[in-house]
């Protein structure tokens, strides 16, 4: 059986000087995205910063799966938002 594509996947964030790129099997989940790009533009969770990805004008759901948001496209452009919260 072939093995499904890799997904060229990349996190841009107006916070960062680069952008994440990384390919992703079609079965990973937008939560793990979200946690290797936070984890590779240095972000940690403070308490008061929501983080979450965004793609075609959405909120992505963290269950949400590369191959779900990508369809048939073998590439995909997420964008990493923050939303700062009072306590």
């Amino acid at each position: 059986m072939p093995q499904p594509h890799e997904i060229k996947t990349t996190v841009t964030s107006a916070l960062a000087e680069h952008p994440y790129l990384h390919d992703y099997a079609p079965q990973v989940t937008a939560a793990s995205v979200l946690s290797d790009a936070l984890a590779a533009f240095g972000f940690a969770s403070d308490g008061t910063t929501r983080y979450y990805l965004f793609h075609d004008g959405h909120e992505v759901p963290p269950e949400a799966t590369a191959g779900e948001l990508a369809g048939h496209a073998r590439a995909l452009h997420l964008k990493l938002r923050t939303e700062t919260t009072n306590g």
